[in-house]
């Protein structure tokens, strides 16, 4: 049985409610998404270090806590940053062949196994198994989340059945009420020459009462944990995701049960957590019969004090739920320097001409937070 360390992502007060912005690439500031990849939190981390201690640095430059990752050392494995509804971290749908239903199952979900995009665990482990459901499961969120009744049964309030409530009221109520909503909020900016007013929108993801995000850790190093921990804290603190300075981001963590999950005899392959970058000598993972995946384009912004914001450089990484071919030994992956470089650039920069848009590296992290799986599809 496999099993990892959660923390819960929550409300810093009872009352609130957890509001993030977080932004995809190459889109506009109205839009957002419900979840925080991998390599966006680590990269946080490593700015929190930063500010904890800026003292701290590695021969490259980099920060020193940092460096057991770069070099091929990492105390921990960290998974992206998924929704979660109670204690339940709504896992990644896994791209592998959903195991078969009854009939009218199938005619009820339609095109919408399309829309599917997070499992509960207990879901995700049959999938990646390859066992059949033990029942149809309750799809919510207009069918991008599927649970097992047996998990949705034992959901805190206000998810749980009421007293007075039938099962099938219940199970009605539950698809019909969101675990997230994403909408625009109006801002307004003001030009302080010509105090031109100027609007626009920005994407907010909100999450309801009892819901909010997980983050799954893989610890090799428990020295680390406490580290990590500070870090997450001040990271609530600082504020999560893009737009801070509007109020978004606010949070606090607290550890959940550790994730149980029976994913059968391990085989040759391996399910994905994380975005995972692999080494030059381990592309053969990706080019085997038993691996099936999505590449997702990674870019985005350095914003780093003293300089003026630059795009850093893009990098295509294999995207959580993806399955890797893992019969040549397990899958680290790698941190790689994504500054901005403008050594290939057709025309000179202005400012940095045909150097480097930055002094210190700038990590991303491909490091693999993986599962290991049993070689048989779902029947």
């Amino acid at each position: 049985m496999t099993e990892l360390t959660t923390y819960h992502i929550t409300p810093t007060q009872p009352q609130a409610s957890l509001s993030f912005h977080f932004g995809r690439q190459g889109i506009g500031l109205e839009e957002a998404v419900e979840s925080m990849p991998s390599d966006a939190l680590f990269a946080a981390l490593v700015a929190q270090a930063v500010y904890l201690d800026s003292r701290a640095f590695g021969d490259d430059g980099g920060p020193a806590f940092a460096q057991p990752f770069v070099h091929g050392r990492p105390p921990f494995a960290l998974s992206s940053l998924f929704p979660r509804l109670g204690n339940l971290p709504l896992l990644p749908r896994p791209t592998l062949q959903l195991p078969q239903m009854e009939e009218g199952a199938h005619q009820q979900i339609g095109k919408g196994f399309k829309k599917l995009r997070y499992l509960s665990p207990a879901l995700f482990a049959d999938v990646c198994a390859g066992r059949p459901f033990e029942a149809d499961p309750l799809i919510m969120q207009g069918g991008k989340v599927w649970l097992s009744i047996r998990e949705a049964a034992s959901l805190p309030k206000p998810w749980a059945c009421m007293p007075d409530e039938s099962p099938l009221a219940w199970q009605q109520r539950l698809k019909e009420t969101p675990i997230w909503t994403i909408d625009e909020v109006p801002r307004v900016t003001i030009d302080r020459t010509s105090n031109a007013s100027a609007y626009y929108e920005v994407g907010r993801v909100t999450y309801a009462a009892g819901a909010g995000l997980a983050l799954l850790v893989q610890y090799t190093d428990v020295a680390a944990k406490k580290e990590l921990e500070h870090l997450l804290t001040l990271l609530g603190e600082s504020g999560l995701g893009g737009r801070r300075s509007s109020g978004y981001g606010a949070c606090a963590w607290e550890p959940g049960p550790a994730l149980q999950l029976e994913l059968g005899t391990p085989g040759q392959r391996a399910v994905l957590l994380s975005r995972y970058l692999p080494s030059v000598t381990e592309l053969e993972v990706l080019r085997s019969e038993r691996a099936s995946y999505q590449l997702v384009h990674v870019g985005g912004w350095v914003l780093s004090p003293g300089q003026i914001a630059q795009r850093r450089q893009r990098v295509m990484m294999v995207a959580e739920g993806s399955v890797l071919d893992v019969s040549a030994g397990p899958v680290y992956g790698q941190v790689i320097d994504v500054r901005p470089d403008y050594c290939k650039s057709m025309r000179e920069h202005p400012i940095f001409k045909h150097g480097k848009g930055i002094t210190h590296p700038v990590y991303r992290s491909g490091l693999a937070l993986t599962l290991p799986i049993p070689d048989t599809e779902a029947r």
